[in-house]
């Protein structure tokens, strides 16, 4: 059996002590409080700040020392790349692949399998606490069905928790070593999960509101009767169903615009609707952090990077290799990125997305500037690289354009320097994507 290395450990140490908090959280917050009603006071701002602080706190402190801890992290895996040992001394057991057709990593499966039983935690205790009272009031085949509609309601608002805080683009699950890329999966599959939890609400509550005769009434703007507040949870219920439906792959990879915009549309009516449906302080707990980890993830490093890099970026286009070099000048020098790392690139005019391309330039070689080779498909004349070639100028005469740049973004463990070996399979353009992993290994030869 292999051994488990010391970094291996903390992050089991990490997600277990994470999953504890989780389980503990719940417990205190729904089952020794659920027989309270939740008033707006000063006591649940109090405990909002006493809930949120330790996330919002150890979220920021995690990433920032991930970043801190970059440079040293780049060098000790690109030192291994010289050095010949054994590949289960140098893979840790939380960075090996299944064989399955999926290839996710051993930590992924694990963070994969706590939010599987969370779920079913979640949805199973409260169904549970809730029946006797229900069963009670509305009678037994009522109050089952009502029982399940309230388990389920809290198991959506528990991924809706979760949901945001995957697509983080800087994330404490980056720094105990997962990537952007590897998570995405597993926000599709919670995505997945809510739109199953908040059918099973919407059908249960409905057949509740038809036992009791009430469905009509309950399901209207009246304000004679909870239908104000039910009818915002259909139109959330519906946002979820249109996100997900041009979320499918086919949908997704053919009208990627329209997917970007229709979830983004979906998203706000979606946590409105939940909102007006559900106003409560524990919905407020549960979304809260995500809400501003998620804007403050999306917004503030957009702002630093307007401030740092210069907005008019040098384009030139090569009819002959169909190439647009593209570079980036900041007057001071730009934060460090090592190979394989990416920005996302939006051009004003030339839509509202911002499109990812690696980093070919080195940057010790120049940390004052970004290097992007963009490779253009003559034959696809409405791609967005076709209308930015126009724009560019040629290599006697490069033209500036403005743009908006996000990132730096990549991978900071870079375990795939510590494999026995390694094969890069590049052609065309794509080789300038490795000139600069090409160079840092040059570097310790």
């Amino acid at each position: 059996m292999a051994r488990i290395a010391l970094p291996s450990l903390v992050i089991g140490i990490c997600l277990a002590t994470f999953s504890c908090y989780l389980f503990a959280d719940y417990y205190v917050l729904w089952v020794e409080k659920i027989k309270t009603r939740f008033e707006w006071n000063e006591i649940d701002l109090y405990w909002s700040l006493v809930c949120m602080l330790p996330i919002l706190l150890g979220h920021f402190i995690t990433i920032w020392g991930n970043y801190f801890r970059a440079t040293s992290q780049f060098q000790h895996s690109i030192s291994k790349v010289t050095t010949s040992t054994d590949k289960k001394q140098r893979i840790s057991f939380w960075e090996r692949h299944d064989s399955t057709r999926f290839g996710f990593t051993v930590k992924f499966w694990c963070l994969t399998a706590v939010i599987v039983i969370m779920n079913i935690y979640w949805f199973v205790l409260t169904t549970i606490l809730s029946r006797p009272a229900y069963v009670k009031t509305y009678g037994n085949s009522a109050g089952i069905v009502r029982a399940i509609a309230y388990g389920s309601s809290q198991a959506v608002l528990l991924d809706t928790s979760i949901i945001l805080f995957l697509v983080l683009r800087r994330s404490m699950l980056h720094a105990i070593g997962f990537t952007y890329p590897e998570i995405i999966p597993l926000h599709r599959w919670l995505g997945v999960a809510m739109l199953i939890w908040s059918t099973i609400h919407t059908a249960f509550y409905s057949a509740y509101l038809i036992m009791e005769g009430k469905f009509t009434s309950d399901i209207a703007f009246s304000d004679k009767s909870r239908g104000t507040r039910n009818m915002p949870g259909v139109f959330a219920w519906i946002g979820v169903v249109v996100m997900s439906f041009f979320a499918l792959p086919q949908f997704r990879r053919m009208i990627y615009p329209v997917f970007i915009y229709v979830h983004r549309a979906g998203t706000f009516t979606f946590f409105i609707g939940l909102i007006m449906h559900y106003p409560t302080y524990m919905l407020w707990y549960y979304m809260l952090p995500g809400f501003i980890l998620f804007l403050v993830d999306r917004f503030v490093p957009k702002i630093i990077q307007a401030r740092s890099i210069h907005p008019n970026a040098t384009c030139a286009f090569n009819t002959d290799a169909d190439i647009i070099r593209m570079k980036f000048t900041s007057a001071e020098p730009m934060k460090p990125y090592f190979p394989g790392d990416y920005i996302t690139v939006q051009i004003p005019g030339l839509g509202h997305i911002h499109h990812p391309f690696t980093i070919a330039s080195y940057w010790p070689e120049d940390p004052h500037s970004i290097t992007l080779y963009i490779r253009v498909f003559s034959d696809a004349k409405l791609s967005w690289t076709h209308d930015l070639a126009k724009k560019c100028g040629n290599e006697d005469k490069r033209i500036t354009v403005r743009a908006n740049v996000d990132g730096v973004f990549g991978d900071r463990r870079h375990d795939y320097l510590k494999s026995e070996t390694m094969i890069i399979f590049v052609a065309g353009a794509a080789i300038t994507t490795f000139m600069s992993l090409i160079k840092a290994i040059a570097a310790q030869i």
